[in-house]
């Protein structure tokens, strides 16, 4: 499945009240932070920590299942939220990605990937 398929299958399931850029962005915004909840909580109730900047499990190398599951659940509400972005915008998901990989290699190859600002 291609990111434009995707978007395309996604926006099949967007209720009319949602089809706008205020709904889309906002919730992103939200769905990204759930996301980022899920990993609080679970460091919060000593479930995960973060050891050499890495996502674990405190008994195993790992994370645990059920948060890796539900971390990858909210990673699919963030991805729904950006094809909705894109969609209200005009925008196709696949052209999207296409343009931040160009962007990145052209940064790499010039030796700028490292750094800050968006025109380096």
């Amino acid at each position: 499945m291609t990111l434009t398929e995707y978007q395309k299958q996604a926006m099949t399931t967007c209720m009319p009240t949602c089809d706008n850029y205020s709904y889309m962005m906002l919730n992103l915004v939200g769905e990204v932070g759930e996301l980022a909840s899920k990993v609080a909580k679970a460091i919060r109730k000593g479930e995960a920590t973060i050891t050499n900047n890495r996502l674990r499990h405190p008994s195993t190398r790992h994370i645990d299942c059920d948060l890796e599951s539900a971390m990858a659940m909210e990673a699919g509400d963030v991805l729904w939220q950006l094809a909705g972005l894109c969609s209200v915008m005009g925008w196709d998901l696949n052209e999207v990605a296409r343009m931040n990989l160009d962007k990145l290699a052209s940064r790499q190859q010039r030796g700028v990937i490292e750094g800050n600002g968006d025109n380096r």
